[in-house]
């Protein structure tokens, strides 16, 4: 038997409708026990307070942590512009001397940029970083060479710079101290990683703080639950505003480290200012990027949430109603 058109099309309709109704009241449910959980929060302040300072407090320490690893990172790339190397060269050489072997070695592809610093001008410096600028004009002879700054093209290419410079038959000495870069660079290395498995070890904190306060919440409304369970309450019925109260408690511990954070910046923006102006620098501290407060965030409160998953399905699987 054909089925006829408009029926096919009127069944369609009455399925389409039966599923559009099914997601509002799915919806409905979801919502109700959403901000019926975030009630019950607020319905005991003290203990919600509490809770979600001491996961802010967890959540602060990494998220402070990858904030200074971000800023140290920014003050190492400004000073890789100090990894110059300072060539001397022979006593009694004339300008002519010293502008063939700067077109020299600025032609090597190892070399960025070359800037000649003459005796008077190395004079000059060095007297006013002395404080004797007239005690320098009586002396008759300046016993200063020149001095040749070469900046590297590459990091790599540093040590082949050196020997390259060092052969120079003009070249009297050449000075480079870039240990502290490379030890900077190695301990901002290990800072990332000390911050990953920081970050890591506080996340499992977070997770057993909101389980531990959520099985704290089972138990207290232990009887509530088993009568739900004698009325007929389904186990996702029951389940849900648990879910979502470790959920809220991990989205309010990720704000409130991150205006923890906030606070701590603003607090140290003064004299961080301060300290780089005595280094004629300009440097202002970075905060978190969005990207890391929507880790922070939504990481906690997911965590908060996969912890009360745990938590509340093994305590429904002992209360027997």
């Amino acid at each position: 038997m054909v089925v006829p058109k408009v029926a096919r099309v009127r069944r369609s309709g009455r399925e389409v409708q039966a599923s559009s109704a099914g997601l509002r009241a799915w919806a409905r449910r979801h919502a109700f026990s959403l901000f019926s959980s975030l009630g019950n929060l607020a319905r005991h302040p003290l203990g919600s307070l509490m809770t979600v300072g001491v996961l802010a407090f967890a959540l602060a320490v990494p998220l402070a942590l990858q904030i200074a690893l971000v800023n140290l990172e920014r003050i190492g790339q400004q000073w890789e512009r100090l990894d110059t190397l300072s060539v001397f060269l022979d006593l009694g050489l004339v300008n002519a001397d010293v502008d063939r072997l700067v077109s020299r070695i600025s032609s090597w592809p190892e070399v960025s940029t070359v800037d000649p610093i003459s005796p008077e001008q190395g004079m000059d410096e060095l007297s006013r970083q002395l404080g004797l600028t007239e005690a320098a004009d009586l002396i008759a002879e300046n016993p200063l060479p020149w001095v040749l700054e070469v900046s590297p093209g590459t990091t790599a290419g540093r040590n082949v710079l050196l020997a390259r410079l060092e052969q120079e038959a003009k070249v009297a000495n050449v000075i480079v101290d870039l240990q502290w870069l490379e030890r900077l660079d190695a301990m901002t290395e290990l800072l990332a990683q000390f911050v990953w498995l920081l970050g890591l070890l506080l996340a499992l904190g977070v997770a057993v703080i909101i389980g531990n306060t959520v099985r704290l919440d089972i138990q207290n409304r232990r009887e509530e639950i088993e009568v739900m369970a004698l009325v007929g309450a389904t186990a996702a019925f029951i389940r849900r505003p648990f879910l979502y109260t470790g959920l809220w408690y991990g989205l309010l511990g990720g704000l409130a480290a991150w205006m923890m954070v906030k606070s701590g910046l603003w607090l140290l923006a003064e004299p961080v200012s301060e300290l780089s102006q005595t280094y004629a620098e300009e440097f202002d501290l970075l905060g978190p990027s969005p990207e890391v407060v929507a880790l922070v965030g939504l990481g906690s409160g997911l965590l908060g949430l996969f912890a009360s998953w745990i938590v509340v399905g093994q305590h429904l699987r002992q209360i027997d109603p």
